[in-house]
């Protein structure tokens, strides 16, 4: 695979790429599996080429066994975001396309996809605090601002209408949550 690795990384930047023009031009709802598969290869092109410890320089099993963790991840978030607080839906969204696009593809990936921005950041910023605030931001924009376009989930936070670029300060700082767990799964698997 590593012999490959350059193919799988622009091909990755076209298949994030993708995903979100899909969702901007086209209101695409399943845009969001096309960018965070797309933007994970194209991370760990950019963090093997850095010589950054990509996620995907690590076993098959290794890989494996994140993929389990971060499954176990999505269903407790689902459990606690979705059907507790009752803070996001998917309109568009039958039972099958939950279970592809939310469970399978779209939070798993989207850590990866977290793994790996966090990697790059961390390279070039010493302080993990800093670290952490920036991951936090810039993916919570990347991740969200797409979505303003596709609706393939849609936010229904409680009391709270302060928003940034259309995006509810909840969901900002949530992210804080989503940052962690690839950390935490990283201490998990050592």
């Amino acid at each position: 695979m590593k012999k490959y690795f350059h193919i799988l990384g622009i091909l990755g930047l076209l298949l994030a790429v993708y995903g979100v023009t899909s969702a901007i031009l086209y209101s695409n709802v399943t845009w969001y599996s096309y960018f965070v598969v797309g933007g994970t290869f194209f991370l760990a092109w950019i963090n093997q080429i850095l010589k950054n410890d990509s996620l995907f320089e690590k076993s098959k099993i290794y890989l494996l066994k994140t993929y389990g963790i971060y499954l176990l991840f999505t269903i407790l978030i689902e459990i606690v975001g979705r059907f507790i607080l009752n803070f996001w839906y998917y309109p568009s969204f039958n039972l099958a396309d939950k279970a592809i696009y939310v469970f399978l593809i779209g939070y798993p990936f989207a850590f990866f996809f977290i793994h790996e921005s966090f990697k790059l950041i961390r390279k070039k910023v010493p302080s993990l605090a800093v670290t952490i605030i920036l991951a936090t931001l810039i993916n919570a924009f990347i991740h969200e601002i797409p979505n303003i376009f596709a609706w393939g989930w849609i936010y229904t936070i409680p009391y709270v209408t302060f928003e940034i670029l259309q995006i509810n300060i909840v969901v900002i700082v949530g992210w804080v949550v989503l940052i962690a767990i690839p950390i935490i799964t990283k201490r998990i698997l050592e």
